[in-house]
């Protein structure tokens, strides 16, 4: 038996070796059969030089202390470039088992590939007719058994094409997120009219029994399951529309990413609010003057830091005194005049710059940071607060969070900052509030609604998921007719693969699990393959000699199997 690679739960602090070392051992399993006739070998072949690319950019993230701040910084940029997104070891570490099942499957006796003759053609058919040549005495598979073995092929080989498309996207760089609107495309939503009707309903309080009129709720589930378009489905909902004046989306994203400044920013500008009145009121209001002087007194008087910032502001004051000198230079060159000394140029500057990095510095703390959130959090609450909202907070990624986004329903503190939470923003008074989030973990989704409703977009049905597929199929169909086109060789006509696919939706559905993003990768990739040729099996020659085969073996066809 093939060494099998095992999937264990690894330990906080070893998580990321441990799955390195999965996908290493994983990448050797599948080295082995090179040379073994494995069926489905090519996708598999790729799949593993795809692994081993990601193994490439597993690296694993390095604290930084401060002792080593100094060490990394030439080569922090690259190494961003080259590491693995967070988000994608847990993407990569769910798509595992499913490429590893994949392989025991091929390795089972009898799925080794057939050696092709001369006389083989891809066709069922003709498989057939090549076994009764070059062995009359073999037994013959009956027609059930025969179409089973094909549908049982056909099934293999979306399943292999889907996990090398997702496994391709694990290198695909992660979508950072500048969407905040309130339109979405109703005609692009599939599926889901029940559960878009009961979160919708968990969204709208009733009013006049004396409650609180704020309702939150949460979407749960694996990436590509049809969060996002089940949420989108509940902001279209008329319920939505009926009882809510203002409805804003907002794309959170991986917290690789995250900015919170701009997500409030983008916030109060699709309300309508001039961000650059609001960026000076932050910056002037008493709160955020009062945390700044705080901070700059503290680097002030920490040593350390001080003789750092003085170190910095002198090699500032050194380049630019060297620039200046290099101007004046050519301009006295020139004009033929008295060149200004650096010395005059750059003279004074050094303070300016150190008040300036210190002013940066300050910036960059924490504390002042929770004053400015303060600050943009309450212009957020009194605009939101003079009627009824829902807002939809799409792809929210809580890993270690500190709190911010949990506990939506929390009230402002009547005294105190209010940047410690995003709740605090959110209003609870007098009219109707709403927010649902999207959420990959169903605990995060749920700390943050609380005792809101949570739910899991269902898999989609036949019906719908193949209305996807055809839309996704058909769009990428037209990009390659259109590239064909431009090389000389495009042209349109009966699409052959089509009437193949519709035949085995059931199953290709199914094989995507009824998730959208996979029915979607299907589609694309399918849309870029050409069908098999036409089968030969209705060649009278070939009808005739399966005739004879079959009544010739009869008996066989009960015992049924075929020799390899």
């Amino acid at each position: 038996m093939a060494e099998q690679v095992e999937s264990k739960q690894p330990a906080p602090g070893d998580e990321a070796e441990q799955l390195k070392s999965r996908v290493e051992r994983l990448c050797i399993a599948i080295d082995k059969e090179a040379d073994s006739d494995l069926a489905g070998w090519d996708d598999l072949g790729k799949i593993c030089e795809v692994l081993k690319e990601i193994k490439g950019k597993m690296i694993t993230p390095i604290k930084d202390d401060d002792d080593k701040k100094d060490d990394d910084d030439g080569k922090k940029d690259g190494d961003d470039q080259q590491r693995l997104p967070k988000s994608k070891w847990e993407e990569l570490s769910k798509l595992l088992p499913h490429i590893e099942h994949a392989l025991e499957q091929c390795k089972q006796p009898g799925r080794r590939r057939q050696e092709p003759t001369e006389a083989e053609h891809p066709a069922v058919g003709k498989k057939l007719l090549s076994a009764v040549g070059c062995n009359p005495c073999r037994p013959w598979p009956s027609q059930q058994q025969q179409q089973s073995k094909q549908q049982q092929e056909d099934d293999e080989a979306v399943s292999l094409k889907l996990l090398l498309r997702l496994t391709q996207n694990v290198l695909e760089p992660e979508q950072y997120y500048e969407w905040t609107t309130s339109y979405v495309d109703e005609s692009r939503i599939y599926g889901w009219d029940t559960e878009a009707d009961e979160v919708a309903g968990a969204l709208v309080a009733p009013e006049g029994d004396g409650g609180s009129l704020f309702r939150a709720a949460g979407i749960a589930g694996v990436h590509g399951s049809g969060k996002t378009a089940l949420a989108q489905k509940v902001f279209v909902h008329d319920k939505a529309k009926d009882n809510f004046a203002i409805r804003l989306w907002v794309c959170v994203g991986p917290p690789d990413s995250e900015d919170r400044f701009s997500l409030l920013y983008r916030m109060l500008d699709n309300l309508g609010l001039d961000t650059a009145k609001v960026e000076d009121i932050v910056a002037n209001s008493n709160v955020v003057r009062e945390a700044t002087k705080k901070q700059v007194d503290r680097i002030r008087n920490d040593t350390t830091k001080f003789t750092d910032i003085q170190k910095e502001a002198a090699e500032k004051t050194r380049v630019q005194q060297a620039d200046a000198q290099k101007q004046h230079k050519e301009e006295a060159d020139k004009k033929e005049e008295g060149a200004v000394t650096a010395k005059d140029v750059a003279g004074g500057q050094d303070d300016s710059i150190i008040n300036q990095l210190i002013k940066e510095k300050a910036d960059e703390s924490l504390d002042v940071k929770k004053s400015k959130y303060g600050v943009l959090l309450y212009i957020l609450h009194m605009t939101l607060s003079k009627t009824s909202y829902m807002i939809v907070f799409d792809d929210i990624r809580a890993y270690g969070d500190d709190g911010w986004y949990s506990n939506l329903t929390l009230l402002p503190p009547p005294e105190g900052e209010w940047g410690d939470r995003l709740a605090y923003g959110l209003p609870k008074g007098s009219h109707r509030g709403a927010v649902l989030v999207t959420c990959r973990n169903e605990d995060d989704a749920r700390s943050m609604v609380r005792t809101g409703r949570v739910v899991r977009p269902p898999r989609l049905e036949l019906d719908d998921a193949w209305k996807l597929f055809r839309r996704e199929y058909d769009q990428a169909k037209d990009a390659k007719r259109k590239k064909d086109e431009g090389k000389g060789d495009g042209g349109k006509g009966e699409d052959m693969l089509l009437k193949e696919l519709e035949e085995m939706k059931e199953q290709i559905v199914n094989k995507c699990l009824g998730l959208p993003v996979a029915i979607a990768e299907a589609a694309k990739g399918f849309a870029v393959l050409e069908p098999l040729p036409p089968e030969e099996a209705n060649k009278p020659a070939v009808v005739a000699d399966l005739q004879t085969a079959s009544s010739s073996n009869k008996d066989v066809q009960a015992a049924g199997g075929e020799s390899n």
